[in-house]
């Protein structure tokens, strides 16, 4: 008997009835029983295109769980640590249990699209229901390079897309309101520059420079989960960045640096850690972020204006500046953003300047007439 080739297969009916199926794949044999011929000749045929395209017998029988925790191990060396942590929640809370023990040759589209109608039925957001199907999308795009999969399933299901918050902001009158209230200072620093909490919870003296009043975006504070935080350097290029100060947010912080934070150290006192940080801690740690923004909201309630969250007091920043007409790609500097994101997000608060605009394209497409005068021709020069 010649020796069978890679994805040759063959079919037996046996005793009972039914169709076995088996073929051969990198010198292993792998089968699977049907009630019918025809869904073992289908059987048969779609292997065998699986096997041409790339397919191995390691991917067939690896369950899914082992290939969420490669590529969760990759992710590690790759993505930030508030991204990882992301990543592990998901997947142990919603993905391993209802998927993790199916073998990759199970997979299929039909499988993806049933877990995310599930989630969705049970009650999940349209936002986690997307994280998931990004998270899976990843998984599949790796396993797919390795040969376990021929197909990337997710790109053949319909993932919801998360509607879009309206974002809260408050206008000039109720900013003036806020301050008032004599809020905290990290409070007006937010309003003041758009800088976003884990920024301002990192900032320290020496990223301050009196002289020009410009003060520099180095880092953040990332709080770790189950406790304990650590600095770490902006998410993109664009975070790192400088903000201008005004003279009176100056005077504030020069106040703060000579009374507030040595009146603080001073009660501390053995206790006290040093960071240089502009936002010190009782102990001189980083702050918070969670009483910051409890802080936040018990300051607005005090001063009776309507609730926001602390991260908009950075979209607050952005559209007053935008209303008054600082140029985009100047308030996408400061916000350390792209001058693509900033546009979708803010632009129906960008002063487009609609009169002048009018005026100038109405002018230059108004057709100007000329009025050329006629000289009688002498009868001398007539031809």
């Amino acid at each position: 008997m010649s020796k069978r080739s890679n994805g040759e297969g063959t079919i037996v009916k046996t005793a009972s009835g039914t169709f076995r199926a088996q073929v051969s794949i990198q010198g292993q044999r792998t089968g699977k029983t049907f009630k019918t011929r025809k869904e073992a000749v289908d059987w048969l045929k779609d292997l065998r295109g699986q096997v041409d395209r790339g397919l191995k017998m390691e991917g067939m029988k690896t369950p899914f769980s082992a290939v969420l925790d490669d590529w969760l191990a990759i992710k590690k060396t790759q993505r930030r640590q508030a991204t990882i942590e992301q990543y592990e929640r998901c997947i142990q809370a919603y993905i391993k249990p209802q998927l993790g023990t199916l073998p990759m040759s199970s997979l299929n589209a039909a499988v993806f699209q049933g877990f995310y109608n599930r989630q969705l039925a049970k009650g999940s957001s349209k936002r986690l229901v997307q994280l998931l199907h990004i998270i899976l999308h990843g998984v599949l795009k790796y396993a797919l390079r390795l040969g376990y999969v021929t197909n990337n399933w997710t790109e053949m299901t319909e993932a919801p897309r998360p509607e879009k918050n309206e974002m809260r902001i408050w206008n000039e009158s109720q900013v003036s309101q806020f301050m008032l209230s004599g809020p905290d200072l990290i409070y007006r620093m937010a309003l003041t520059t758009g800088m976003r909490r884990g920024e301002l919870l990192g900032l320290q003296w020496n990223d301050l420079d009196w002289r020009t009043g410009t003060i520099s975006v180095k880092r953040q504070v990332y709080e770790l989960k189950g406790g304990g935080w650590r600095f770490q350097e902006p998410k993109t290029a664009r975070g790192r960045r400088s903000i201008k100060l005004g003279a009176n947010i100056l005077a504030a912080l020069r106040e703060h640096y000579n009374q507030a934070v040595p009146l603080t150290r001073a009660i501390a006192g053995d206790a006290w850690q040093e960071y240089d940080l502009i936002f010190p801690s009782a102990k001189g740690k980083p702050l918070c972020g969670a009483d910051v923004s409890k802080g936040f909201r018990k300051t607005l309630t005090l001063a009776g204006l309507p609730e926001i969250r602390l991260h908009d007091c950075r979209h607050t920043c952005a559209s007053l500046m935008l209303m008054h007409g600082i140029p985009p790609v100047k308030v996408a500097a400061i916000l350390g953003d792209s001058l693509a994101i900033l546009l979708s997000t803010y632009a129906h608060y960008i002063d487009g300047g609609t009169d002048k605009s009018a005026d100038l394209m109405d002018s230059i497409t108004t057709p100007t007439s000329i009025e050329i005068p006629l000289h009688a021709v002498a009868p001398s020069e007539r031809v």
